[in-house]
């Protein structure tokens, strides 16, 4: 009997074994994620670098860094077993020495990151590495991706060293706007042809919109910076457009609101761009106008003019506010611009213009 109680512990302690053996092979297999995604430019010396920060929740990254032979004004880095996690998949970079950064799959399991700096690689400097998490910093473990600015580009002297020559809008400076990503979480607005939904390209021109205003020195105030509910999920159409209006209530030094989103129509051919305003004043058709004059300028669609409208975020705005429909989504041609990082950015510049131009003539 004793012989039989011994033979079943050992049977039992090699299953246990096997799986525990199991547990920590999966535990090793375990795959990352990109949590959260951070960029800003630097001064070593003379020479401007900027430095990309990507949050990960398992450290012991895997990666290769390589350049594009037939691209050499990309550099691509492969992260293993790594997903995208809750980050843009295009994302606008300073600019002045990287433009932008797509994050798209690589296989099943793997990432690649490519990054397109202002000129030639060889003209630049760039280091790649991890960092461990920072718990006092409130850090997590990190990908750290730095770029220096190439000899041409760090000898150019402009008003503002912090921003490209043609985002400098001097009026915006100590000014406060409200920045609203139209649609978002549970709500994804218009959908293109292609599936391109609304509320994700709102929230990357309001992104951008956000970035050039504050390296200008104004102070912005989002009404969601990710892909959420704004009141929260599954609200009521009037309890999400009061939330987005609250956004700008809530804080007595906002003086604009500036809401972002794309029109969309039945008939597949209707184009253009549009702006609309609730007449509280006359400073709501001037900041309409002004930022329709930019948008008509930069992206060359179809002037659709400023119009009268009762949207619920206009009407109950306290401040001057305006609502722009940057393209049709619903139009092939327009919606690909939509889906463009750089048409995205060109729109987001055109609106902070807009905005400029809005405080030099109130100003003045």
């Amino acid at each position: 009997m004793k012989g039989i109680i011994c033979r079943l512990l050992i049977v039992v302690c090699c299953v246990l074994g096997i799986l525990g053996a199991a547990q920590l092979s999966c535990q090793a297999a375990s795959s990352h994620e990109i949590e959260a995604f951070h960029y800003k430019t630097f001064k070593d010396g003379d020479r401007k670098w900027l430095r990309i920060e990507l949050g990960l929740n398992n450290d012991d990254l895997e990666y290769e860094v390589k350049e594009n032979p037939d691209k050499p004004y990309q550099l691509l880095i492969l992260m293993k077993n790594t997903k995208r996690g809750d980050v843009n998949k295009n994302i606008g970079l300073d600019r002045k020495i990287a433009r932008y950064m797509t994050l798209t799959p690589s296989g099943k399991k793997d990432l690649q990151i490519m990054i397109a700096v202002d000129s030639s690689l060889a003209e630049h400097e760039y280091k790649v590495y991890t960092q461990k998490a920072d718990k006092k910093a409130k850090k997590p473990y990190r990908l750290i991706i730095e770029i220096a600015a190439d000899g041409a580009k760090s000898s150019v002297k402009v008003d503002n060293p912090d921003v490209p020559e043609d985002e400098l809008l001097p009026e915006v400076s100590g000014h406060t706007v409200v920045v609203d990503a139209g649609h978002g979480g549970s709500d994804s607005g218009a959908i293109g042809p292609s599936m391109l939904k609304e509320k994700n390209v709102t929230l990357n021109i309001a992104l951008e919109v956000s970035r050039i205003l504050q390296e200008n020195g104004a102070r912005v105030v989002m009404s969601r910076y990710k892909d959420v509910d704004v009141f929260g999920p599954y609200a009521t159409d009037k309890q999400e457009l009061q939330a987005r209006v609250d956004v700008g209530r809530r804080d007595p030094s906002v003086e604009i609101f500036v809401s972002i989103h794309c029109n969309a129509f039945t008939n597949s051919e209707a184009n253009g761009t549009g702006t609309y305003f609730y007449p509280h004043s006359s400073r709501d058709a001037m900041l309409a106008q002004h930022i329709q004059s930019e948008m008509v300028r930069a992206t060359g669609l179809k002037d659709r003019g400023i119009n009268s409208a009762r949207f619920y975020v206009l009407r109950n705005s306290r401040m001057p506010a305006t609502l722009v429909e940057t393209a049709f989504i619903s139009n092939p041609n327009e919606e690909r611009m939509l889906a463009n990082v750089h048409c995205q950015h060109t729109m987001a510049l055109a609106i902070c213009r807009g905005i400029n131009n809005y405080f030099r003539n109130i100003i003045h």
